[in-house]
């Protein structure tokens, strides 16, 4: 009798941790905004400077693998890619014909901001709704077609969101984030071309602020496993 109370008593928790873990795969769509890199032009007369260039908001698509430790706690593997442009009406990137652009080229100022982030969800509430807090780290890369070089920075992010089960297998996932990533100052490239605007040879440098941040908000749908 003692050894059957024994082994339950040791069973009991496995089997509680059993049934409160649980995997989830959730494809998500959505849209960042933010995001901004330095321009230093030399000796074009008209745009002399120190210049702080802003992505556009762009599309976000992603995955993320999630593991429900307990009740309340998860671990999530989050991957997401943005499709994005810089907003340039001046000629910045060498993007008009003649500088460092071909004629009839498009695209030019196409830049994809790609993130890879594990964190930490404490869901706050439990039932069929549940609002949840995320912490995560990681890197994210900046790669564009503009002079600007590749950087791969690492990333802290903060979300707060909500899921909402549909079924025991299905559910929703509505969540914004805030992501602040640590660039290199270092990292710069020097492109020169000729142009009308630049009584000697163009001279732009490219580069990056300290941090990088930016915003987004994702919508997916939960595959509960």
């Amino acid at each position: 009798m003692r050894r059957a109370i024994l082994f339950v008593l040791v069973l009991a928790p496995a089997m509680a941790f059993a049934q409160d873990h649980r995997w989830e795969l959730t494809p998500t769509v959505g849209f960042r905004w933010g995001g901004t890199v330095l321009l230093e032009a030399e000796t074009n007369v008209i745009t002399t400077g120190l210049h702080r260039v802003d992505l556009a908001n762009g599309g976000d698509f992603g995955l993320r693998l999630g593991f429900l430790m307990t009740k309340s706690l998860g671990l999530e593997l989050m991957y997401s890619k943005e499709f994005t442009e810089f907003k340039d009406k001046q000629g910045l990137f060498g993007e008009e014909p003649g500088s460092t652009t071909p004629p009839g080229a498009t695209g030019t100022l196409n830049t994809d901001v790609e993130t890879w982030q594990l964190g930490l969800t404490w869901h706050l509430l439990q039932g069929k709704t549940r609002p949840y807090l995320v912490f995560a780290g990681g890197q994210t890369t900046i790669q564009s077609e503009t002079p600007l070089p590749k950087e791969t920075a690492i990333t802290f992010a903060l979300g707060a969101g909500v899921k909402i089960e549909m079924s025991s297998t299905l559910g929703l996932l509505f969540e914004l984030r805030y992501n602040r990533s640590d660039t290199d100052t270092d990292n710069t490239v020097v492109v020169e071309w000729e142009h009308i605007d630049c009584p000697e040879t163009c001279r732009y440098t490219y580069g990056y602020d300290d941090t990088f941040s930016q915003t987004s908000f994702a919508a997916g749908l939960i595959i509960a496993f």
